[in-house]
C-alpha cells in the first residue's frame, strides 16, 4: 500500500512525464508562462539532458530513478543567507535517505548526498533573483532509487536498493521526499538558520579528516572545519592556516 501524502503543499500538485531532456529546464520554461503553486513537482521516467552542478551531466537508468524538480518561493530569504536555501534542501534529502537507509548519510560540499564514499543523489538548485528579492527556487534532484547496474564511466554511484538490497515504491519513497523537503523548508521559513547550520556542518562529508584537494592546480592535505555565512568551504590546511574557498576554487580528489 502507498503511503498517503501528507504535506501542505510540497508535492500535493504533480506532473509527470515520460521523457523531457531535463526537469529543470522543463519547469523553468513552465514558469514563464503561468504562476505554479508552491511546492509543484514535475518528474520524468527518462531525462534525455540531465543537468547536473557546475555543468556535469546526471545519467539515469529509465524508470529505475526519481528524476524531479520542485518550485519554491522563498521569498522570505535575504540575499546574504541565500546559502540557507541550499542547506534545508540538502537536509531534506539527506533526512529521506537516512530514514530510508537506516544508514549514516553526508552531504559533500555544496549538495551531493553521499553513503559513504559512493553517490546516491544529485542536487541542482537554481535560483532567481530580481531587485535584491529571491523570487524562486527550481529544485532539481537526481535520487538513484532501484538502479544496480550502473555505466563504468560514473566512478561512485550507488542507490537505495544497493544500500537496503531491497526494492523500494518510487512514489513512496516520493511522498517521503516531500514530507521530508516540507519539514526542512518550514525550517528555513521559521527563520532557523542556527538550526540548519548545525544539521548542515555535521553531516559534511569527510569533514574533520585529513584528505587531498586541488587548488589552483596543486595538491594539497587538508582538514574540512565547516562553511561560511556565503557557503564557502572552511578547509584547514596542514601548517594550520584556514582557508575559504569558493565552488570553483577547489576540487576533492576522490
Amino acid at each position: 500500500m502507498q503511503k498517503e501524502l501528507t504535506t501542505l503543499f510540497t508535492g500535493q500538485q504533480r506532473e509527470l512525464l515520460a521523457e523531457v531532456d531535463s526537469t529543470n529546464t522543463f519547469l523553468a520554461d513552465l514558469l514563464k508562462k503561468e504562476r505554479i503553486p508552491e511546492g509543484f513537482v514535475v518528474s520524468a521516467q527518462v531525462q534525455s539532458a540531465g543537468r547536473g552542478q557546475a555543468h556535469a551531466k546526471w545519467k539515469s537508468e529509465g524508470g529505475k530513478n526519481l528524476l524531479l524538480s520542485f518550485v519554491f518561493y522563498p521569498t522570505f530569504v535575504n540575499i546574504p543567507d541565500l546559502f540557507e536555501i541550499n542547506k534545508a534542501f540538502a537536509l531534506g534529502i539527506s533526512d529521506l535517505i537516512q530514514k530510508r537507509t537506516g544508514e549514516d548519510i553526508s552531504i559533500k560540499w555544496p549538495n551531493d548526498i553521499y553513503h559513504k564514499d559512493r553517490k546516491i543523489a544529485g542536487v541542482l538548485l537554481e535560483n532567481n533573483i530580481n531587485s535584491s528579492i529571491i523570487q524562486q527556487s527550481i529544485l532539481g534532484i537526481g535520487l538513484n532509487v532501484n538502479q544496480d547496474d550502473f555505466p563504468k564511466e560514473l566512478p561512485n554511484p550507488t542507490s537505495l536498493k544497493l544500500i537496503t538490497g531491497m526494492e523500494m515504491d518510487k512514489e513512496d519513497v516520493l511522498n517521503d521526499l516531500c514530507s521530508c523537503l516540507e519539514v526542512r523548508y518550514l525550517q528555513l521559513k521559521r527563520g532557523d538558520f542556527d538550526g540548519l547550520s548545525r544539521d548542515y556542518t555535521k553531516r559534511l562529508y569527510r569533514k574533520d579528516e585529513w584528505h587531498v584537494f586541488i587548488s589552483e592546480r596543486m595538491d594539497f592535505e587538508g582538514m574540512i572545519k565547516g562553511v561560511d555565512k556565503r557557503g564557502r568551504l572552511l578547509v584547514m590546511h596542514r601548517n594550520e592556516i584556514e582557508r575559504f574557498y569558493d565552488l570553483k576554487e577547489i576540487k576533492f580528489v576522490m
